[in-house]
């Protein structure tokens, strides 16, 4: 699993470092999504980011299910 994961994956490394969030390590997530331009940050802790950043919207599991609608789930 962990291989098709890798496979599947593209490595980001940002160009600089972000203070936005209260909760540090948060931060490094927030560089990655700018950096790749996400379309969402799925997320089970939301309290520490904003509810969007640049082209990224953060997002729990289910708010992501639903937007991804009833044909995915």
């Amino acid at each position: 699993m962990l291989d098709l994961l890798l496979k599947a994956a593209t490595v980001v490394e940002p160009t600089h470092t972000l203070t936005v969030s209260s909760h540090e390590p948060d931060n490094r997530l927030l560089e990655c999504s700018e950096e790749s331009h996400t379309d969402y940050l799925v997320t089970g802790n939301k309290r520490h980011f904003p509810r969007r950043w640049k082209t990224t919207r953060i997002v729990n599991a289910r708010e992501f299910l639903e937007l991804l609608g009833p044909d995915v789930i």
